[in-house]
């Protein structure tokens, strides 16, 4: 669907406010550690005991969290009194978007995924009336339909979060795709799209690996080539809602000519597609299954080729690392499941580039599911959703 998509708007999304994020982590510590007092909630968040209560109570109201019996003590002090999260009082749907099918996942607001399927997808062929399929065939499969709170789409490529609109998918061939708005229209509910490095970043502060890091760098390889930043527990976004363009960071002017007008971008060596149809003297036509078995295999070319594309990802992401002085790098995406074969490039990359007073670095290589992207959508659409000042009770026919 080469060429502008409908840009009809409805009101859009704002961004959440600092409250939220409170409200989003505390979510998270409690499906991650159960019952929790207030203050063991702030002792675990560094949050302040009054925005704790506040946010806590907050919660209450909306029906995500309940009090519990305090605990009698022997001795002077305070009863501890705990709360603990309802996990099947909000559910959100998370979709991750490549350009031959969709993922799609219920998820609880303890994060826990309560159902699962992966649908063909064509992304030049009304994709709006297949994303409302999707969706409502998700949502009849539930015991409470009526929970479902907020809709989340992650996508490769550049999108203004503020309006969930699609700029640039080099993976979908969309510009200019106002999916979030014209999707809440037919569906009646939150819908928030997104960078999918962006969602996964979200969620992984809340609910993954990021929960005890204030500042990481999330490295997504598949389709897309992305870069989440974390500093200071905020997801780097910039201007008009879009997040970073790793994947479209020039590594050699000289180079081949990326969908986004300009050469040598990584997405055009590193994109998993892209990856796929270089392999040397495959023809084009290798999957990455069969990659993965020639790298495993110890095939000469194919570990000089994997290696190469390791090394110039190192060097680029050296590059940020030396920028921003975060030295923890989560490593995820399909591609991952090539590691072996990349990971000695980018390590050399690395050492080449990056300042030695900030080595060594840590890096962590996240076993991929093929819902991974998915729940990352969701958890950001959770993320999202408890920002809005709407009742929980009400939340089933309200529009963001």
């Amino acid at each position: 669907m080469g060429g502008n998509i409908s840009s009809t708007r409805v009101r859009p999304h704002t961004t959440p406010t600092r409250d939220a994020v409170s409200r989003a982590e505390i979510l998270g510590v409690l499906g991650q550690l159960g019952q929790l007092s207030r203050s063991e909630i702030a002792k675990r968040l560094g949050l302040g005991p009054a925005t704790v209560t506040a946010q806590v109570r907050r919660l209450m109201t909306d029906g995500y969290v309940r009090e519990l019996p305090s605990d009698a003590r022997i001795g002077a002090g305070r009863p501890r009194v705990p709360v603990e999260l309802i996990a099947d009082s909000a559910v959100v749907i998370g979709m991750s978007v490549t350009p031959t099918s969709v993922m799609v996942v219920s998820m609880h607001i303890d994060g826990s995924v309560v159902d699962s399927r992966s649908t063909p997808f064509d992304p030049a062929t009304d994709p709006l009336g297949q994303f409302k399929t999707m969706v409502l065939e998700q949502q009849a499969a539930l015991d409470h339909p009526e929970r479902v709170v907020a809709i989340g789409i992650s996508v490769s490529g550049a999108v203004d979060q503020a309006l969930s609109t699609v700029r640039i998918s080099a993976t979908l061939n969309w510009r200019d795709f106002n999916l979030g708005a014209q999707l809440q229209e037919l569906i009646n509910r939150p819908v928030f799209v997104s960078n999918d490095l962006f969602a996964l970043s979200t969620r992984e502060v809340s609910f993954g690996l990021g929960r005890n890091k204030d500042d990481f760098l999330l490295l997504g390889l598949g389709y897309g080539v992305g870069l989440g930043i974390v500093n200071r527990r905020k997801v780097f976004c910039g201007a008009g809602g879009a997040s970073t363009e790793f994947g479209h960071m020039s590594t050699d002017p000289n180079g081949p000519l990326c969908v986004c007008g300009n050469r040598g971008c990584l997405q055009v060596y590193a994109g998993l597609n892209e990856v796929l149809r270089a392999v040397p003297d495959a023809g084009g036509h290798l999957k990455l299954a069969e990659l993965r078995q020639a790298a495993d295999g110890g095939d000469p070319a194919v570990l000089a080729f994997l290696g190469d594309i390791g090394h110039r990802l190192g060097r680029s992401v050296g590059g940020v690392v030396n920028l921003l002085g975060i030295g923890t790098v989560i490593v995820s995406g399909q591609t991952t499941s090539l590691w072996p074969a990349l990971n000695d490039g980018f390590r050399r990359g690395l050492d080449e580039t990056v300042l030695k007073f900030l080595l060594p670095l840590d890096i962590t290589v996240k076993a991929w599911t093929e819902s991974e992207d998915a729940v990352g959508a969701a958890g950001l659409a959770l993320h999202n959703a408890i920002s809005l000042n709407v009742p929980l009770h009400a939340r089933a026919t309200a529009l963001a």
